[in-house]
């Protein structure tokens, strides 16, 4: 894919240091809040990009500071990273990468049980930027999809560290992020593309066969009971460039199994036990 655009907010602490670090590398202000770099376009926002963080109870359809179809279209862009923070209780500092959706209720924005367009080998080649050297004490993973946003028409990812307040203020861990960004949008490596099922929120099989393939959306085990065929023919639809197989990770009961191989059939689509 071609030209990118880049996100982050200036309320999120995390954001603020990687703003810094794309300025340190060359991204000049064009115009009003859009910076460029070669094919690269920065955009920040003035307030949360997730609506649930400004907006408790937002009303349907959730407010966002952005209309990223409109940008899209008026920037050239092809597909959008949002670069944020990752928060989690266990606190471990981490970076994951992940495609935004809600399989059941719109918890944190969002539409319910709608799924956002995701460009899987981009995510693919910014999550392998990030093994290469990652600082000390830092874990690398895919996180299942969950989030908004849902409704754009334009693919995009999340690419984040965490999990906690000294994680965001460590501005070499969000340098690193940055760098890592960075080099996944210049790389034009491919890999088959596939969607995943079972497993936990950080998907330790998937993470592991990220290196040969390249995920949309993955639902993990959690996901199960709000999996309907529209939900899973969403997950085939909006995972873009074309779902070349489905992997069922190995755990996940019988007759759930069942159930996936009968979809996925029905949707043409090739599916293998991980």
């Amino acid at each position: 894919m071609g030209k990118v655009g880049i996100t982050l907010s200036t309320v999120d602490p995390a954001a603020v240091n990687m703003f810094k670090v794309f300025k340190m590398r060359g991204f000049k202000e064009t115009s009003e809040s859009v910076f460029v770099r070669g094919d690269a376009v920065l955009v920040p926002v003035p307030r949360f990009i997730v609506p649930e963080e400004e907006y408790k109870t937002p009303a349907e359809p959730n407010p966002y500071p952005l209309d990223y179809d409109t940008l899209a279209s008026e920037l050239g862009v092809d597909y959008f990273i949002v670069a944020s923070r990752h928060a989690a209780k266990s606190g471990q500092p981490c970076f994951t990468v992940h495609a935004t959706g809600n399989f059941g209720k719109a918890i944190f924005g969002g539409k319910q049980r709608e799924l956002q367009f995701v460009p899987p080998n981009p995510l693919r080649n910014v999550y392998l930027a990030l093994l290469k050297n990652p600082p000390t004490g830092y874990t690398v993973s895919l996180e299942a999809t969950h989030h908004s946003p849902t409704q754009f028409e334009v693919p995009m990812f999340f690419a984040e560290v965490g999990s906690s307040e000294a994680q965001w203020a460590d501005f070499s861990a969000c340098e690193y992020l940055v760098n890592a960004i960075l080099e996944g949008v210049l790389s034009k490596e491919t890999a088959p593309v596939a969607i995943g099922f079972g497993g936990g929120h950080y998907c330790p099989k998937f993470s592991v066969m990220e290196r040969g393939y390249a995920f949309g959306h993955i639902a993990a085990k959690y996901a199960f009971p709000m999996l309907t065929d529209e939900i899973i023919e969403q997950m085939v639809a909006k995972t873009s460039g074309g779902v070349e197989k489905a992997y069922i990770e190995s755990g996940v009961k019988g007759s759930d199994k069942r159930m996936l191989e009968k979809v996925l059939g029905r949707l043409g689509v090739e599916s293998e036990i991980a």
